[in-house]
This record gives C-alpha cells, sequence and structure tokens, in this order.
C-alpha cells in the first residue's frame, strides 16, 4: 500500500521526512503542493493540480495530510480515485466558513510586512489571496458521504482543531478519531514516531478486513 503525504501552509514535503524513516518497509511518497514557493490563485485550482497526479497512480494508496493538507484530503475524497483505500486526516478543518479565528487570523496576516512571508518562503499577496479563497470552505456535506475508512488525529494541545477533530470523527461513517496526548498541531514533525505508529495500526486495521 502507498503512502502519499500532503504538508501544510508555510511547510514542503521535507516535513515528513522523519515520519517516512519510521515506516522504512512502506513506500512513502510526499507531494510538493507549492513549487518553488508559489501559491495557486485559489483553493480549487490546487485541488485541481493534486488530483490531477493521483488520477496517475496506479496503485492502492493512503491519503495522509495535515492541516491545509487533511483539508485538502478530505476535498480530494469527491474524486472517488479507484486506488484510494483510505484518508488518514491530522490537525484539520472541514469548515472555514462563519469561522471567527480563521477571519482574525487574515485580519493579522494584512498587517504583518513582507518580510515575515519571506522567512517563510511565500509572497504576501499570492498567499493572502490563497488564504482569502478558503474563507467560506464548507465541507460539511462533503465529509458526510465519505465511505472511505478514515483516521482523525489531533493532538490534545491542539485546541483550535479539537472539536472539528471530533466532530468529523462523528460525521464520517467509517472514521475513528485518535487524540494524541501532549501532542500538538504539528504532530508530524513533533512526534513523528507516534504518527508513524498511527499509519501502521490504520493499515494493519485495512488488511485485516
Amino acid at each position: 500500500m502507498k503512502l502519499i503525504f500532503l504538508h501544510g501552509l508555510g511547510q514542503d514535503k521535507t516535513v515528513w521526512d522523519a515520519v517516512a524513516a519510521a515506516l522504512p518497509h512502506q513506500d512513502c511518497l510526499a507531494l510538493e503542493l507549492f513549487a518553488d514557493g508559489k501559491m495557486p490563485e485559489n483553493f480549487e485550482t490546487l485541488t485541481e493540480q493534486v488530483a490531477s497526479s493521483l488520477q496517475e497512480i496506479e496503485e492502492d494508496f493512503i491519503l495522509i495530510g495535515l492541516s491545509l493538507g487533511g483539508v485538502l484530503a478530505l476535498a480530494l475524497s469527491q474524486y472517488h480515485f479507484m486506488h484510494l483505500k483510505g484518508l488518514i486526516i491530522s490537525g484539520a478543518q472541514y469548515r472555514l466558513k462563519g469561522n471567527f479565528l480563521y477571519k482574525l487570523q487574515l485580519l493579522v496576516f494584512q498587517f504583518l510586512p513582507q518580510s515575515v512571508f519571506k522567512k517563510r518562503g511565500a509572497a504576501k499577496r499570492p498567499l493572502l489571496t490563497f488564504l482569502k479563497s478558503m474563507s467560506n470552505l464548507d465541507l460539511s456535506d462533503r465529509v458526510k458521504h465519505i465511505q472511505l475508512p478514515t483516521l482523525i488525529l489531533c493532538g490534545q494541545k491542539d485546541k483550535p482543531n479539537l472539536l472539528p477533530a471530533k466532530e468529523m470523527a462523528e460525521l464520517i461513517p467509517h472514521a475513528k478519531l485518535a487524540v494524541i496526548k501532549k501532542g500538538g498541531h504539528l504532530l508530524n514533525t513533533d512526534m513523528p514516531t507516534v504518527f508513524a505508529t498511527k499509519i501502521t495500526d490504520f493499515l494493519k486495521a485495512l488488511t485485516e478486513k
């Protein structure tokens, strides 16, 4: 079973290196979502770009996403890829529409100097445009129709995403929730071994069905 990893905003594919290293017997592929640090115009464009890459995969795979990558994995479930066999979603939101914290984040970003964004390898204007494109995102109906085995991960200390994680576990028909003790938002870099163990357990449960 191939493992496809999707990173978060302000990251690149190398954030999955430690998780992949803890899974030496698994075929791991981390996708680079923002080539050369360039942001797509909107979330829909990013979804279509990744979907195009996934269409080329000719073996069974699991989609694993953190933060933005998790939102992306949820959105990609609508494509019903023949070889997609499960989802692992970590520290992600499924509904940003009406989300006060997200709107506050956007407001703060608008007043930050360009230098702050450069340190993260991004240009301010394209990043803000992309983030604004997600401000009305609502995958509530989408997640209710996900028929794939799904594991929802969230760090115990990742307070903004804890409630959405619990809600997703209720909304997605075949979902299970794992709250990682003492874990924060970046479980893939802060607790890669724990993350890898959760993946291994998920794969084992799939093969036992």
